[in-house]
């Protein structure tokens, strides 16, 4: 029987309890407001307050019952396609984590991509699983991941029949999706359930516009955060999953492990409220975020020094799918870095971004959005053309001396889970050489790791990471960010 995806039977629930006016002798300690400090009622207001009630004991019992929670994550489920829907209040990283913990055990093999989520490395320290790395192609020019493809994947599965799972990101962070169904083929052909980090994907399964959803693709699994394009709040996330080749009863008793035992209800509330808003006019809202996005692509592309990443990626490798509400803009020919970008469009023009890099900045645009938002924005980066142009051909190289080659993965001596709690110590980078890392570190851009924990490190990593840091390379991970020493297992 269809369910009508216009109910929302969390947030009725909510909304009934605070309507009732109870005396509440339950957490949080603010009591419905009346005890919060006025700077945080200032920032909040009382509405809010009044509704941040506990799971037990407000919204439903003390018994720890779920029906209502049941309820909701039935019908999000029926909405984003899957057998069964879990509500996450730790984000995505959570489900990745539920997930890698469901599908592998120490030493078991999971074939993963180089790009993933460090979600995904937690969840193989957490495991003891051994990663098998396929690595997506770089873009020369944008200097950021793409994706990997059907050969990519189909030598993976030959050389690694033993995985228990394959997983994948799509989209990545700058809108690029892979060929989940070919994929998906190809890894249930050699009898592997298919994964899919899916957290920049909340809105793709309502809008004929979009890229294909993981699930409707034929993923066995995905993780998709709410909160990222959609209308959940932060720290809201759902995993979907079915049934055929994972067993949801074993997949429930892990989101449980991985999840806080004090969820807040205002993300739950928010997810029903979320799925209920895509269910019944995600069509109609992201139609018109599409034409807001490309309508701004269109006029920044005529602006001087100023580039937008566009469709044109679906010619390089691993690239089946462009979200294009995902603008990834540079200002490298002005002379300007991402981070430089973003400072000027912050200070300048009171423009907040999504996020920078050194080459880019990337910009989300939903159904949030108008046009008087789309045109504020290009008469921003008019603007900045303007000046900047005048001001004489910036430098390019400026910009582009940080695309260093990336060396290529050596061999994973350790599970990251063993590296991770052998014993270690800082060794002078020119001194790693032929030792095993005992952390994480990756460099931006492009986002890739060149080092995970357990990998053994090159003499050709060396000399990357020597010559990045003589350029103030940000990389994320280690200890020392300097990159004047690693952390290296002691033999």
């Amino acid at each position: 029987m269809a369910l009508d995806q216009s109910k929302t039977p969390y947030v009725d629930a909510l909304l009934a309890y605070r309507d009732r006016d109870y005396v509440a002798f339950h957490t949080p300690g603010h009591k419905h407001g009346k005890g919060a400090p006025t700077k945080l009622r200032e920032a909040l207001g009382m509405p809010l307050l009044q509704v941040d009630v506990a799971m037990a004991g407000g919204v439903e019992d003390t018994r720890e019952s779920t029906a209502l929670v049941r309820a909701a994550e039935d019908l999000a489920a029926a909405a984003w396609g899957a057998d069964r829907c879990f509500f996450l209040v730790n984000g995505s990283t959570s489900g990745v984590h539920a997930l890698v913990l469901a599908l592998t055990g120490p030493g078991e093999r999971v074939i993963v991509p180089r790009n993933s989520h460090k979600s995904i490395l937690a969840g193989l320290i957490f495991s003891g699983a051994m990663p098998c790395y396929v690595e997506p192609a770089i873009d020369p020019e944008w200097g950021i991941p793409l994706n990997i493809d059907t050969t990519q994947a189909m030598r993976a599965l030959k050389a690694h029949s033993d995985a228990t799972a394959f997983f994948v990101t799509s989209p990545t962070y700058n809108g690029f999706g892979a060929d989940l169904a070919s994929i998906a083929n190809a890894v249930h052909g050699a009898g592997m359930p298919f994964i899919v980090d899916q957290a920049w994907g909340p809105h793709l399964r309502f809008c004929s516009h979009l890229p294909i959803d993981a699930m409707s693709a034929g993923a066995d699994a995905a993780v998709t955060s709410t909160h990222k394009l959609i209308s959940g709040i932060t720290q809201s996330s759902v995993l979907l999953a079915n049934s055929q080749r994972l067993s949801l009863e074993r997949l429930e008793g892990i989101v449980k492990l991985t999840q806080s035992t004090s969820p807040q209800v205002l993300i739950y509330a928010s997810i029903d409220a979320a799925r209920a808003q895509m269910a019944t006019h995600g069509e109609e809202l992201w139609s018109t975020a599409v034409e807001l996005a490309d309508w701004a692509r269109a006029q920044l592309r005529e602006l001087v020094g100023v580039r937008c990443l566009g469709a044109e990626l679906l010619e390089r490798p691993g690239v089946a799918s462009f979200d294009r509400t995902r603008l990834t803009i540079s200002g490298c020919e002005l002379g300007h870095t991402g981070y430089q970008l973003e400072t000027i469009l912050r200070d300048d023009y009171r423009i907040a971004v999504e996020a920078a890099d050194p080459l880019n900045v990337v910009l989300n645009v939903t159904y949030g959005d108008t046009m008087d938002d789309m045109r504020t924005l290009f008469a921003a980066l008019k603007d900045y053309s303007a000046r900047f142009a005048a001001a004489g051909a910036g430098d390019d190289a400026a910009c582009r001396r940080l695309l260093l080659q990336m060396p290529g993965f050596t061999r994973q001596v350790l599970t990251p889970r063993d590296a991770f709690f052998a014993r270690s110590r800082p060794l002078p980078l020119a001194r790693c050489v032929g030792h095993v890392s005992a952390e994480i570190v990756t460099p931006y851009p492009p986002g890739i790791p060149v080092l995970g924990p357990g990998e053994e490190i090159s003499a050709e990593i060396v000399a990357y990471l020597s010559e990045g840091a003589a350029m103030d390379l940000k990389v994320h991970g280690p200890e020392d960010l300097t990159l004047g020493t690693l952390r290296v297992v002691v033999d």
